[in-house]
Order: C-alpha cells, then sequence, then structure tokens
C-alpha cells in the first residue's frame, strides 16, 4: 500500500484541497485530496460543487470506485494519513492489507492481525471513523458473533449488508 510521508497540520492546512463527487449504485460519493494523496473517500447526499483543479488523486479513486462496483481491478489511490493517530493508521492498514475482496473479519481477529490484542473496541471505534469507505473496508468487520455489527456510511447496516452481499456476488 502506497502512502505519503505525514507533514505536521500546518503544513496540511497550507495544502490545496480538491474535491470531486462521483457516482454509485448506493448514491453520490464524495472524493477528497490533498497534494500528498486520498483525505477522504465517503457517501453523501450533499451536493458539491466538483473542483476543476486537475488531480491525479482523484482519477485514481475515481477509477478504482468504479471498478470496485463493476468487480474488476484498478490500482488503489495513495492515502494522506496525516492527522490520523498511528493506532488508526496501523489498523486501517492492516485491514486493507490482510482482508481482501469478498473476505470477513471480526473486530477481535482484526486487532490481533495488528498485534493489538484485547483491542476490539479501539478497533471498533477506528473503522467508525474511517475517512475512506470501501478503500478502507470497514464494512467487512463484523461482530464475533456472526452479526453485522455497526456501519456508519450511508443507509447503515443495509449499506454495510448491500456492500458485503455485492462482493460474494461477484465472487462467484
Amino acid at each position: 500500500m502506497k502512502q505519503s510521508k505525514t507533514p505536521s497540520n500546518n503544513q496540511r492546512i497550507m495544502q490545496a484541497m480538491v474535491v470531486r463527487q462521483i457516482d454509485t449504485p448506493l448514491g453520490p460519493m464524495i472524493a477528497e485530496a490533498s497534494k500528498l494523496g486520498l483525505t477522504k473517500l465517503h457517501w453523501s447526499n450533499e451536493v458539491i460543487t466538483s473542483s476543476k483543479t486537475r488531480s491525479d488523486h482523484l482519477d485514481c479513486a475515481e477509477r478504482w470506485v468504479s471498478a470496485y462496483f463493476s468487480g474488476e481491478n484498478a490500482p488503489e489511490p495513495i492515502l494522506d494519513f496525516t492527522g490520523l493517530t498511528d493506532f488508526r493508521q496501523h489498523i486501517s492498514l492492516t485491514l486493507q492489507k490482510n482482508v481482501r475482496f469478498g473476505q470477513m473479519t471480526t473486530y477481535g481477529d482484526l486487532a490481533k492481525s495488528a498485534r493489538k490484542s484485547g483491542a476490539s473496541r479501539a478497533v471498533g471505534s477506528t473503522m467508525a471513523k474511517n475517512p475512506w469507505t470501501l478503500l478502507v473496508p470497514c464494512h467487512r468487520v463484523v461482530k464475533s458473533d456472526g452479526g453485522l455489527g455497526n456501519y456508519s456510511a450511508a443507509d447503515g447496516i443495509k449499506t454495510k449488508a448491500w456492500l458485503l452481499n455485492h462482493e460474494k456476488r461477484l465472487m462467484k
């Protein structure tokens, strides 16, 4: 997984941010990027005006989202981890690396994979604050009893179930 070097908060504030709306089967997603990489990818009903400034990071994010919904592969955008704690960054990268399309894991197993045994609640909190819906696939993290758990993006648990079923259908 490519990642940018983390600048200070003051440096980040000085960087130009660009934004783009990406249409999906579940509604519009908003992608935001700095010069370092993608800072956010989330569903939103908010009407935005896409930046006129060209951005390789937004172009890559748009191609990746389109490929995700059509079941194809595309290079993942570079993520800008500025502002995330080391723990949140580590959990996000562990999930992204270890839990692939069509797979699921539990909050506890993700904590163990990240060598943070006993931190399943902190993993849940990290998933709830995930700035990169789909790219850091928090929808693939479920409860140890088999329940879906929570999902804070779009229509919540309905969206999580749709995404898991979408991946299951495409894996056949």
